[in-house]
């Protein structure tokens, strides 16, 4: 999702691509984003002008319902939107000027009709009032398509323009822009048990080699039978099961592909932690660890090699939460005269510089203050504090929550308890 920026960036991108474009036949050639008027250009100029902004009617209410019965907020409200461009390519008509640069145009934008990230990220950096853009991080590209207008359409068109006289030009649509609210969400506590024993859902995948469900737990559950409840995100130091089907060869690996960094990591699982249905790991918790990984969404993939033959299964995703592993200052927290608390919370793994690390306490969230380098260590400025008492704190390190919780095994069976460490109280 993008911010309120997203339309302003996609008409600079756009605007670089019709730049490169008509400049590659006239080199004096440039862009103007406004509308077409009866000002004279003495060069090659092209109006790019978004006309129109229009609901996209294939996403418009994808997010609904956005809030509960009651009324809270439980998920944020995104606008998708198409977006109309007029372009109008003004020169010396005598040597054909707006013809050539229309037709460099369309050609540019024929052969690459998609905003990719590289594209966006350059038109963020050439203009300094769309630093705070995230459109490079949307999930949805957009697409520019040539719009048909009839000469009937292009006259209301152009009439709109005031004194304007008609202009060679041509109209092309960008989908979708989906540009999301501001509004903080009420975020849930995880859930601690899904149905009858905790089984959760089967699945039943195929051809081979297959994964059907990761379990996640405590390093001594490792040789439990029945396990215990499943944590919903492993962190450092936890165990994974690996559940499966055809899951035996010379050689078996388990790749975790981060989704949004460039960060592969890949386990060998010793003869002795596997079988041909279940494969088991514990990922370590020391130094390495701490820099190797980070917190966020992966793919987990199992590799099975025979000989020269490697063998990928089907990928299953696994959320991979920070640790909280202490908080300053100790409990109680006092507010200062402005009623503010500064927190640092100290975590593993490291916060890489491109990830989003945010505080979630009551009903708030709260983003980190910068951190220009890979750290341990985030600090939140809390305005207008919350008075609270043992107030649970999670840390949203890339959409993935930490683990408010612990395992206790005392007194038998084992189970889940909700983590007095991360409790504050702020008076």
């Amino acid at each position: 999702m993008s911010n309120a920026l997203a339309i302003a960036t996609v008409t600079t991108a756009l605007a670089q691509i019709v730049r490169t474009a008509v400049q590659s036949v006239l080199p004096g050639a440039d862009v103007l984003t406004d509308r077409p008027d009866s000002t004279p250009l003495g060069q090659p100029r092209v109006r790019l002008y978004l006309y129109q902004v229009t609901p996209n009617s294939s996403l418009r209410n994808h997010d609904l319902p956005a809030r509960s019965a009651d009324g809270r907020l439980v998920k944020r409200p995104t606008a998708a939107l198409d977006l109309s461009y007029l372009l109008a390519f003004y020169g010396n008509e005598n040597t054909l000027e707006p013809q050539q640069m229309l037709g460099a145009t369309v050609r540019d934008i024929h052969a690459k009709p998609v905003l990719m990230r590289q594209m966006i990220e350059d038109a963020i950096a050439s203009e300094p009032f769309l630093a705070t853009s995230n459109l490079a991080d949307a999930v949805e590209q957009i697409k520019f398509t040539p719009l048909t207008l009839s000469l009937e359409e292009l006259s209301k068109l152009w009439s709109v323009f005031f004194q304007a006289p008609y202009a060679l030009s041509v109209a092309y649509q960008g989908t979708v822009v989906l540009i999301e609210s501001e509004e903080s969400p009420h975020s849930p506590l995880p859930v601690l048990r899904r149905g009858e024993e905790d089984r959760g859902v089967q699945l039943l995948l195929g051809p081979f080699p297959i994964i059907d469900s990761i379990h996640i737990g405590a390093p001594e559950e490792l040789g439990l039978h029945p396990r215990i409840t499943a944590y919903p995100s492993v962190q450092l130091g936890t165990a994974l099961i690996i559940a499966g089907r055809n899951l035996v060869g010379e050689q078996i690996q388990i790749q975790f592909n981060h989704t949004r960094l460039a960060l592969i990591r890949t386990i060998l699982i010793p003869a002795n932690d596997r079988s041909d249905s279940e494969l088991r790991i514990m990922l370590a918790d020391d130094g390495p660890a701490q820099t190797g990984w980070a917190a966020g969404l992966y793919t987990v993939t199992v590799l099975v090699k025979n000989g020269d033959v490697e063998r990928m299964s089907n990928q299953l995703p696994l959320s991979f939460a920070s640790k909280v592993n202490n908080i300053v200052p100790a409990n109680p927290i006092m507010r200062d005269a402005n009623g503010d608390v500064t927190m640092t919370i100290t975590c593993g793994p490291v916060v890489r510089t491109s990830q989003r690390a945010a505080l979630l306490i009551a009903d708030r969230e709260i983003d980190a203050e910068p951190h220009p380098i890979d750290t341990a260590t985030l600090q939140f400025i809390i305005e207008d504090a919350p008075v609270v008492n043992d107030a649970l704190i999670r840390l949203r390190i890339d959409g993935v929550d930490s683990l408010p919780f612990r395992r206790q095994g005392v007194p038998p069976p084992p189970r889940l308890v909700f983590d007095n460490n991360q409790k504050v109280t702020i008076l």
